[in-house]
């Protein structure tokens, strides 16, 4: 029979072995328990960064986007539209402020003779003249690359560079770059007179030669039409057909309307049928148109007659 010290010593013996398995067990565990956390603590570092990383991205892309749309906001103040209207009533003032000459220059077959007394201009804006936009061909527009994006899902940055308006030839003092161009070597531009009159003439303005940039822009043959109703096909009466001529000592030229075809017109159009030799566009600076006032009060034949 055991005795009670001995029963004692095999329990404390066997706690004690059960205790050293218990807190062997419990460290391999701990130990892999602190694996897995500085595991996680790394990935949740990691995840900070980039989440910075992409906050900075964020907001550098941001202040790209709002410089993009302060050099769109800077690209529309400076655009040529807005200086377009502002530049014709310059050409305006201008017009009315320079006397007619006294001295013109018809063309004829045998080149050019003075003619000593003024013609009135029926195709004057500030006597009423204005353009038919449905019977003109289109202003001359180019668009010329600005800006390159670093985005592809924005596009590129464009500025659409625009010729003067049509109205720039009513009132055009024929200094460089005074003038509306087309595109290509044939195009038309049609204009309501300020009065109804029997068309005698016409008279074509460009820079002159020794001061044009490119003389080749200048119109060459053309063809005067007396209208009848706007449109793209326009409904007339051929008046005369010219050639303007790059050569001749005088840049207004003057061209006349056979007796035979005098008829009474409150609209004209003036077709360019080619240029002096640039593909690209033509430029026509000043269009005059001459006559006589018809028999008909003009009250009754036009409702935009303004007083001269």
């Amino acid at each position: 029979m055991s005795s009670p010290q001995s029963n004692n010593q095999k329990s404390v013996g066997t706690f004690g072995k059960q205790a050293a398995i218990g807190w062997k067990y419990l460290k391999q565990r701990w130990l892999g328990v602190s694996v897995i956390l500085i595991f996680i603590i790394k990935q949740v570092i990691i995840l900070e960064k980039r989440l910075q990383v992409l906050q900075d991205q964020g907001s550098k892309t941001a202040h790209q986007v709002q410089d993009l749309i302060d050099s769109a906001v800077d690209v529309a103040l400076n655009s040529p539209f807005k200086t377009a209207i502002p530049e014709v009533e310059d050409n305006c003032k201008i017009a009315s402020s320079v006397p007619n000459p006294t001295t013109r220059f018809r063309a004829n077959e045998q080149g050019t003779e003075p003619i000593i007394s003024p013609r009135k201009d029926f195709a004057s804006f500030s006597a009423g003249a204005s353009i038919i936009e449905p019977s003109t061909s289109p202003t001359w527009a180019h668009h010329r690359k600005t800006h390159t994006s670093r985005f592809p899902f924005i596009g590129d940055n464009f500025q659409k560079i625009s010729g003067s308006p049509p109205l720039t030839v009513l009132v055009s003092d024929l200094s460089v770059g005074a003038c509306w161009p087309f595109h290509g070597t044939m195009g038309q531009i049609a204009i309501q007179l300020s009065r109804t009159i029997w068309v005698e003439g016409i008279t074509l303005g460009h820079v002159p030669q020794s001061l044009a940039y490119d003389i080749q822009t200048a119109p060459k043959q053309f063809e005067l039409w007396g209208m009848h109703g706007t449109g793209p096909e326009v409904d007339g009466n051929l008046l005369l057909e010219g050639s303007y001529s790059i050569d001749s000592s005088n840049n207004l030229q003057e061209f006349s309307v056979p007796k035979t075809k005098l008829q009474l017109h409150s609209q004209v159009l003036l077709k360019i049928k080619s240029n002096h030799g640039n593909p690209d566009f033509t430029c026509i600076y000043r269009i005059q148109v001459h006559g006589e006032l018809g028999d008909m009060p003009d009250s009754h034949r036009s409702g935009h007659v303004v007083p001269t």
